[in-house]
């Protein structure tokens, strides 16, 4: 009786002793996370340039010009997609409309309302974004 009693108490405490090291350790790895990395702007990268290739102005200035033109190439690119992107949305969207009853589609619709508002937020600062 004795045995198995002291069994226990060992079991009980080792189970609160990894509880206690798993939650420290979740803990510690979330408080720890890096921040997202933020996306580079054409001023940025120039920079970033400029500085480990030692560039003159002139070259600085080409270089950013360059820059902004592929900057405007990548909009156009994404401008001309855009409509068959939306196009897969929608279809997706309505698919799984067909799905839900009349309560859960109030509650989709207002998803995709909140979604589509972080989606244009996001899409409305990349304009003055490009990518290293």
């Amino acid at each position: 009786m004795l045995a198995s009693r002291r069994k226990a108490h060992l079991i009980i405490m080792t189970a609160f002793a990894l509880g206690i090291a798993v939650g420290a350790s979740a803990q510690y790895l979330l408080s720890h996370q890096s921040p997202p990395p933020r996306t580079s702007t054409v001023t940025d990268v120039t920079d970033e340039l400029a500085n480990t290739l030692k560039l003159s102005q002139s070259q600085r200035s080409q270089v950013e010009q360059i820059l902004n033109e592929c900057q405007l190439q990548y909009q156009d690119i994404k401008n001309q997609t855009r409509p068959q992107f939306q196009s897969v949305r929608e279809s997706t969207r309505s698919r799984i409309r067909a799905l839900l009853s009349p309560e859960q589609q109030t509650l989709y619709n207002q998803w995709i309302k909140e979604l589509d508002a972080r989606r244009e937020k996001k899409n409305s600062g990349e304009g003055k974004q490009t990518d290293k």
